[in-house]
């Protein structure tokens, strides 16, 4: 099976993968009582926006190479729209 493109470390904070309702990413986690960071892999309902997988890393690389493997199937979208303003926006008139 042939994989599109992938999470890499340039571009897990602006993209997830998605699959229907779903989305996958890996995500930075700050821990300032131990002045660290973690990152999270996750999987969630963007419907219900709740979790349906978290696990964290120690390494990004690590947190990346399991999303990819787990939902490197699903579509890889940009997470910021590039699209600006509203286009039924009644102040465009």
């Amino acid at each position: 099976m042939t994989l599109g493109p992938k999470l890499d470390q340039s571009n897990f904070e602006v993209k997830a993968y998605r699959f229907r309702d779903r989305q996958a990413g890996v995500s930075l986690v700050y821990d300032p009582d131990n002045e660290s960071y973690t990152y999270n892999a996750y999987c969630l309902e963007t419907l219900l926006v709740k979790d349906i997988y978290s696990r964290e890393f120690g390494y990004l690389e690590d947190a990346l190479d399991h999303v990819n493997d787990e939902f490197g199937t699903w579509d890889l979208t940009d997470l910021i729209s590039s699209k600006k303003g509203c286009d039924s926006c009644v102040a465009k008139h």
